[in-house]
């Protein structure tokens, strides 16, 4: 492939990054780049290309514009499929925050697979030995830290959901980007005392207490595709409900 693009460039009919361009969007429409991975790196991509890294780097600018690939700083380059105008309607964490003009970040405290059991099974309409990947969070604003998140996924409705990078990507995104956007998310709320490891995490008081959130959320056809309890401390966040 590599000698294709220099044959191309040579030839005139097409400057090398544009060609470049072009194999790196066909690799992300044929599913060897996946949505929500890493690309290679510039140095990796210019040695299989033979070319330069600003070649290479102007050809995924283009595909930046597009929308098909988000740059992270110190983390590389992702595939996104999810352009402007494709975002669901209900918005995750990192969303509403970046519309309060401040800096949302998620760390991944741990990741696992599961069985779904007998009430998972009848929650999500699946069989009991079927996997649920299994996402606990904690989310900052302004590097302050906000809320627990303990999330439950459906494996069979998301194939190849555990290799997306969830720091990277929202899980709406990522819904998203497998086809399934979230159209509708109900809510429960209440309050409970934190334990001593959960305040740890989000710097409070044991005993402190925090508003718990019960989600789950369903995509455009109605089927429910996350279930996710959230604890929150009221600290740079709240809810408002318009009647």
């Amino acid at each position: 492939m590599a000698h294709l693009v220099k044959d191309c460039a040579s030839g005139g009919s097409e400057p090398r990054y544009l060609a470049i361009r072009s194999i790196i969007r066909n690799r992300i429409a044929d599913g060897t780049y996946a949505a929500g991975t890493a690309i290679p790196s510039e140095h990796e991509l210019s040695t299989e290309f033979d070319t330069t890294r600003l070649t290479v780097r102007n050809a995924i600018d283009g595909l930046v514009t597009q929308g098909l690939i988000r740059r992270v700083q110190g983390k590389g380059a992702y595939v996104s499929r999810v352009g402007q105008g494709q975002h669901a309607h209900a918005t995750g964490f990192r969303a509403w925050v970046k519309a309060d003009e401040s800096a949302p970040s998620v760390r991944q405290l741990s990741k696992a697979k599961r069985a779904a059991g007998p009430w998972y099974a009848d929650l999500f309409d699946i069989d009991e030995d079927d996997e649920l990947y299994s996402i606990r969070r904690l989310n900052s604003i302004d590097g302050v830290p906000v809320s627990l998140e303990q999330t439950l996924i459906p494996v069979k409705f998301f194939p190849g959901i555990e290799d997306v990078d969830v720091s990277v990507f929202s899980l709406y995104e990522t819904y998203a980007m497998c086809g399934r956007k979230v159209a509708l998310a109900q809510e429960k709320l209440d309050v409970v005392a934190l334990s001593t490891r959960d305040a740890g995490l989000l710097q409070v008081e044991p005993g402190s207490l925090a508003l718990s959130l019960e989600c789950l959320s369903f995509d455009e056809q109605g089927r429910p595709v996350e279930h996710a309890y959230a604890l929150n401390t009221g600290r740079r966040s709240g809810y408002t409900y318009e009647y």
